[in-house]
This record gives structure tokens, C-alpha cells and sequence, in this order.
């Protein structure tokens, strides 16, 4: 049997510290649980409120691990197949007590505080030999505790808990210069549901809500119920209005089918939500909370707002061009293009081959930069769409130009991709190269071989990809394709992996470029040294960007054979490549 008082399972030891702000706030209004545990986390004393709360049939709790009765209240909503444990801390955070007879567990508010043997003593451990764990249920259904004060209950003692939370999330935000965002949701519907069927039916309710939203957030962001009807969740690092849009998005997506409960007809809640991002909109917690509070009276149901109008405008611009982009990708025959910049040999001055590039023209905006819609197709997850339809273009167009009998139908072609087509079923289950290969049959009545197609992919992205798909990148180049490293210089190289690796091309993209410019010398000799590596290796080194003639002479002087830009030439559509080649395709300026 057990110790039968507290001061005989401490050792006649004293409380040294406790965190009596929440305790302060909710002891007079739900059952208090207490307990000891020692280091190995063993329950060596339970009082009486606990043991009623976890063994309302009776049973016995002392020599239980404190992980057999607690457990992470976010982590259990959320919960996907791993174990996730409470460690002793004296900060409060929201718990679930686990029931003997029954499968529901109560949510409560749960410290643990050193409990040591004696305060006094200079040889005292360091470590304490025991910890004081103290249970408030915020669930309690007690006769005595009225409805109207155990809402109250949860709403004070939640709060807290989000401000606390908050409140370290700022001092992290604050030291390593980040941003971070607040989000209040609110399930309009839960006081209906309240006053029609009762407060069991309207908690289930908002309880199966949080497991929504926990399953579509990211397992570090916290997310917090402050009452019935509304959750907290705070979002760090790394955060920015768009990413505050997209989480906004897919929680209304998760909380808009209906809630089915066993007896009951369907219940259709209406969420909204309030956003405020910092430091934008508050630099204290209480001032971000209270914009997100503004935000949310702002927020139409169904939908959400930002405390910032002009950052909400911002994000239906943004939003707007999204669907514009997806529209485009769904029927890119409409939109898209494609044009052909040159590549000139700079011994023989000749033009030796093409790089393919996309371009957008919207109707009523007209062209638009790559550089504003790739990136963001990336994000999208619609990138390979695109590049797919890039190979299937370049593809055709070569067939063109051979069935016309053009020296365009034997120059060679570039295209750069993405690193997600190296993945074997980015094609709806067909790996890369049988894609090509059924591209290819298809465009020639026969099997041709591709060796007038280099693939080009980003240096960090290949690196990534590219030892798990080794066995792809040997498949491509047995049809003769090239790979290549795209923008070096711009990222970390690797060169026992390009070693490793069937790549034979490498590109020098115009940031590189533009750094050999520099009157410091420590760019052009890390070059120099680079493509020397190149040699060994038997790389083609390409230079892209060249837009000045003093970067032609910094490529020539580094031994560069390859160039490509707009001093040399620009990129053309077919029929404009067409009249170039016709007038002799020269270079724009002399090599």
C-alpha cells in the first residue's frame, strides 16, 4: 500500500514552486486531482478527486507510469499512428485523463512541479526526486457545477494556455527574426445545436471539429479549443500571408462536410475564421489576439479575413491569379507558348542547339514572366502538368520542322524540368521515360532515339531526387537524352555525386554571371575552377545570360566553349525562329 498523505510520500519535503495563476482561477469550480510520481514518472500518492475522476468503479492507481494516464491533449485529437508521451514541466498544458471504464477520456489541465526532499540541504540533487502533479477537469458533469460556469471554465483556463503559448512563440519568433501567425475559428452552429439536442451532443460535436482541424494542420503547429464554439491555432516558422491563406482554405475544407452522430441527424456547422500575422498586425500577444478577434467579426461565414484589409485585398489578387494559372494549365493549348532561344558555339560561331521556354499570355494581362507563375505552379503541386505539356510541344514541333525539311529538325533541343518528374509515377503511374518513349512513337510511327533532347534540372533538386531514381536516370539516357545540372554556382555542388550520377551537361545560369563582373576575384577563380572540374569529368559547360559583351569576353577568358542570351540572341517563337534561320541565324552580336 501507498503512502497515505502527501508529506509521507515527499519525505516531510515542502512544495517549493507552483504555478497557481490558472490554479487560482478554476480550483473553486472543478475537482482538483493530485498525485506524486518519482523519477522513473511512477505514481507513488494519489488523493481522492483523482482516483474518483480515473476509477470511478474503483481500482488503484499508485505504481501507475504517468504516461497510463495522461495523455497529449493536441496529439490525441490528432492522432496518426505514433505514441506521443507527457513530460514533467511546470508549465500547464491541456491534457486527456484516461478513464478505467470507459473509452472517454476527460480533458483537464495538467502541471507537474518539484516536489523536493528537503529545500534546505547544500547537497540537495539537482534533479527532484519527485514531482507534484496537479489535474483540473474542465469536463466535469458534477450536479454542482452548473452548465453556464463550466463554459466559463474552459474558456478561462484555455485562453490562458493560448496566451501562454503564444507569448514563447513570440520570443522564439523575435530571436531568430521570423514571422508567425494566429488563427481563431469559429464553428457558427454549436449553440443551435446546444439548444436542440444539449451541451454531450454540441461538445461531441466541437470535439470532432478539433480532430478535423488537427488532421489538416502540421503536427508543431498547436492548436487550442477556447470554448465550444472556437479554436485557437497558432502557426510558426516558416509563414507568410499566402501560407496563412492556403491553411485558412483547407480547414474550411475540413470543417464543411457534415458531423454524423449516432442517433442524431446530420450537423452542419458553419466555420469562419480571423487571421492576424506578425509583426505585421501586433507585436504582443494581446495585441494579436485582439486583431485576430477583429478580424474574425470581419470574417463572412464560410470563409476568413485578415486584420489587414489591404493584405486581405492582396490575397484575393493573389487567389484570383491562382485559379487564372490553374484555368491556363488545364487547357495550355489556349495560353501557353513556347519559344526558342539559340545556343552558340563560340569557337566555330555557329548556332549548335536550343533551349525551349514557356511563356504565359494571359487574355487580358498579356505576357506574363515566368518568373511569376513558374514558382508558383511549383507550389500549386502543377508543375509537372506544365512541363509535361513543355515535352509534349517540343516533341511535336521537332516533327514539324524534320517532316518540313528544316536544318531546324536536326539541331539539338534543352528543356529544363522540374525535379519532381524524376518520380516514378509523377505521370499518373508512368515513370518519365516511358512517357517520352510513348511520345516519341507516337510522333515517328517507330521507335526513335532522343539523343537531340538534354533534360535539365535544377542542381539541388537533382541531387535530391536523383540517387533515389538512379535506375530512371540510366533508363533516359539509354534513349539517348542528356542530363544536365541547371544554375550552377547558385547552389552548393556536388561533385562526387555529378560524378556519380549520368549527368553530362552543366549550366552557368546569369547570377553566376553577373558575379564574374565583380571587380573581386574569388568568383571568377572559383569558376575557373569549377569548369575545369567539368573537363575532367567530360562536362559541357554552357554559359546562360550573357547579356553584356564584357561577360562574353569574362566566358571566353574562363575557357567556355557554350553561350546563350540575349546579346547572342533572343528567345523567338517558331515562325519568328524560322526567318532568323532563313536569314542565316547569326549570332545578334559578332563572336
Amino acid at each position: 500500500m501507498g503512502p497515505r498523505s502527501l508529506s509521507q510520500a515527499g519525505g516531510g519535503g515542502t512544495v517549493t514552486r507552483h504555478p497557481s495563476v490558472v490554479a487560482g482561477l478554476v480550483l473553486d469550480r472543478a475537482p482538483v486531482g493530485m498525485a506524486l510520481i518519482d523519477a522513473n514518472d511512477r505514481l507513488v500518492w494519489v488523493n481522492t478527486a483523482l482516483t474518483v475522476l480515473a476509477c470511478p468503479t474503483g481500482g488503484e492507481l499508485i505504481g501507475r507510469n504517468l504516461n497510463e494516464l495522461f495523455r497529449p491533449f493536441v496529439n490525441l485529437l490528432g492522432e496518426r499512428g505514433s505514441y506521443h508521451t507527457l513530460s514533467p514541466g511546470e508549465e500547464w498544458q491541456q491534457a486527456w485523463l484516461l478513464v478505467d471504464d470507459s473509452a472517454n477520456a476527460r480533458l483537464g489541465l495538467m502541471s507537474c512541479v518539484s516536489f523536493d526532499r528537503d529545500a534546505g540541504e547544500a547537497d540537495s540533487p539537482a534533479e527532484p526526486l519527485m514531482w507534484l502533479v496537479t489535474f483540473i477537469d474542465l469536463n466535469a458533469d458534477a450536479e454542482s457545477v452548473l452548465e453556464r460556469r463550466h463554459a466559463d471554465i474552459g474558456s478561462v483556463a484555455s485562453a490562458w494556455i493560448f496566451e501562454d503559448r503564444l507569448s514563447h512563440a513570440f520570443e522564439r519568433a523575435d530571436r531568430l527574426g521570423q514571422r508567425l501567425g494566429v488563427m481563431l475559428v469559429e464553428l457558427h452552429g454549436i449553440s443551435r445545436l446546444m439548444v436542440e439536442h444539449g451541451a454531450e451532443v454540441a461538445s461531441r460535436v466541437s470535439r470532432r471539429a478539433g480532430r478535423r482541424l488537427v488532421n489538416t494542420l502540421r503536427r508543431e503547429d498547436s492548436v487550442v479549443q477556447l470554448d465550444r464554439e472556437r479554436w485557437g491555432i497558432l502557426l510558426e516558422h516558416p509563414m507568410s500571408p499566402e501560407t496563412l491563406q492556403v491553411i485558412a482554405d483547407r480547414c474550411l475544407e475540413a470543417l464543411e462536410p457534415p458531423f454524423t452522430l449516432s442517433g442524431y441527424s446530420p450537423a452542419l456547422i458553419e466555420p469562419r475564421i480571423g487571421i492576424a500575422l506578425c509583426p505585421e498586425d501586433g507585436e504582443e500577444a494581446g495585441e494579436l489576439l485582439a486583431h485576430a478577434e477583429k478580424a474574425l467579426e470581419e470574417a463572412p461565414l464560410g470563409s476568413f479575413a485578415f486584420y489587414d484589409g489591404s493584405l486581405q485585398q492582396l490575397m484575393e489578387i493573389q487567389q484570383c491569379f491562382r485559379q487564372e494559372l490553374q484555368e491556363a494549365l488545364m487547357f495550355p493549348d489556349q495560353q501557353l507558348y513556347l519559344v526558342f532561344q539559340p545556343q552558340f558555339d563560340l569557337s566555330s560561331r555557329h548556332c549548335c542547339g536550343l533551349e525551349a521556354l514557356v511563356r504565359w499570355r494571359h487574355p487580358r494581362r498579356g505576357d506574363i514572366a515566368p518568373e511569376e507563375f513558374l514558382g508558383l505552379a511549383a507550389e500549386m503541386q502543377l508543375i509537372d502538368r506544365l512541363d509535361r505539356w513543355v515535352l509534349k510541344e517540343v516533341m511535336a514541333q521537332r516533327r514539324r520542322w524534320r517532316e518540313a525539311g528544316l536544318v531546324l529538325g536536326d539541331w539539338d533541343v534543352a528543356v529544363n524540368i522540374h525535379p519532381c518528374l524524376l518520380d516514378q509515377v509523377s505521370f499518373d503511374g508512368r515513370a518519365l521515360d516511358l512517357y517520352l518513349r510513348q511520345l516519341c512513337s507516337a510522333d515517328s510511327g517507330g521507335d526513335e532515339r532522343l539523343d537531340w533532347l538534354s533534360l535539365e534540372v535544377d542542381g539541388t533538386g537533382l541531387f535530391e531526387v536523383g540517387y533515389r531514381q538512379s535506375h530512371l536516370l540510366r533508363r533516359l539516357v539509354a534513349l539517348g537524352i542528356r542530363l544536365g545540372v541547371d544554375r550552377l554556382g547558385q547552389s552548393p555542388v556536388d561533385l562526387f555525386g555529378m560524378a556519380s550520377l549520368p549527368v553530362s551537361l552543366g549550366k552557368l545560369g546569369p547570377d553566376t554571371l553577373r558575379a564574374l563582373a565583380e571587380p573581386s576575384s574569388s568568383a571568377r577563380q572559383s569558376v575557373a575552377a569549377l569548369i575545369r572540374c567539368f573537363e575532367t569529368l567530360e562536362f559541357t559547360a554552357v554559359a546562360v545570360g550573357v547579356e553584356t559583351a564584357s561577360q562574353l569576353e569574362t566566358v571566353r577568358a574562363l575557357g567556355l566553349m557554350r553561350a546563350q542570351g540575349h546579346l547572342l540572341g533572343a528567345p523567338l517563337e517558331a515562325h519568328a525562329l524560322l526567318a532568323w534561320v532563313a536569314a542565316g541565324a547569326r549570332p545578334a552580336a559578332p563572336l
